[in-house]
């Protein structure tokens, strides 16, 4: 922050967008002091445009994927001391005019996280239905475990703006789509204020399936790897007790089977000892993951 006015960057992770950053760049500029393209292995010219529309350009030799883009932006952030940054795709999907609409809540200091929701109002967005879904679906598994005013409708929204406290704090783990949810399940984690505010997206020309499957997949195990870190105590302990308790219902009936019929039965006898089996040692690597975890973090 200079003389009391906040810093402000735009960062917009890209792989062979060559036909659309220009356009998204020069539109960027108009709101922010600064507008970075994290390049991320294009094989296209998509670099030497962005920066001929004014961008400074970082390069990632290789494709990494979409986490590693963000944390790149991210690090710059952090590196050069930005107050504000918002994050959008430069596929032309995003309408870059809406930038100071993403914003605002983070710059006026009412949210550390803004995300653009395509769902808060429907006008001039027409998602596919196929993307509707899949959207709704992750965006469930990512508000798992969140108080009500910390959920939000759109869950995998790249269109996004951090503030200060939010940039400093989040530390990205997940270098492909995953990042999406992980930030706002770390920013959940950190107490970090979340607001949506509307958001139009275009999706001319978009008839791909087969990459938003690929993206869904990717996201929810992203989703269960955090929790089984994050979370292990209930990821792994409630699978446990069911188990342990299944076990224990199933052994009593095959106990006194027996005790009627003076036959046991050996399959529903061995199920028993493996279900209990199970339940104690998921309980158990709950316990331990749990401990250590939080030893880790006290230290």
């Amino acid at each position: 922050m200079v003389n009391g006015i906040k810093r402000t960057l735009v960062v917009i992770p890209c792989f062979n967008e060559e036909a659309t950053i220009g356009s998204v760049v020069l539109k960027a500029k108009q709101y922010v002091d600064e507008v970075v393209v994290i390049d991320d292995g294009s094989t296209d010219k998509t670099a030497k445009i962005a920066e001929y529309a004014g961008a400074t350009v970082l390069r990632h030799d290789e494709n990494k994927g979409y986490g590693a883009a963000l944390k790149s932006g991210f690090e710059y952030a952090r590196e050069k001391d930005f107050d504000v940054m918002t994050i959008l795709d430069g596929d032309g999907q995003h309408d870059a005019d809406q930038i100071q609409t993403v914003m605002m809540p983070v710059s006026d200091g009412k949210a550390d996280i803004c995300v653009g929701s395509r769902f808060l109002d429907s006008t001039g967005n027409m998602v596919p239905m196929y993307r509707h879904f899949g959207i709704a679906v992750l965006t469930k598994f990512t508000n798992a475990g969140s108080e009500k005013e910390n959920k939000v409708t759109d869950g995998q929204s790249g269109f996004r703006s951090y503030s200060r406290k939010a940039i400093e704090n989040i530390d990205l783990k997940d270098t492909q789509m995953g990042a999406s949810a992980e930030i706002l399940m770390q920013g959940r984690r950190m107490h970090l204020n979340c607001e949506e505010v509307p958001i139009t997206c275009s999706y001319e020309g978009d008839c791909s399936t087969e990459r938003p499957v690929d993206h869904g997949l990717g996201v929810l195990i992203s989703i269960l790897k955090y929790f089984e870190v994050e979370h292990s105590l209930l990821f792994f302990g409630v699978p446990g007790l069911i188990m342990f308790v299944a076990g224990l219902a199933l052994g009593t009936w095959v106990y006194f089977d027996f005790m009627a019929n003076n036959v046991l039965a050996l399959g529903n006898a061995l199920i028993t000892v493996i279900l209990l089996v199970l339940g104690t040692l998921a309980g158990i690597t709950g316990l331990i993951l749990h401990a250590v975890i939080n030893a880790n973090q006290r230290r």
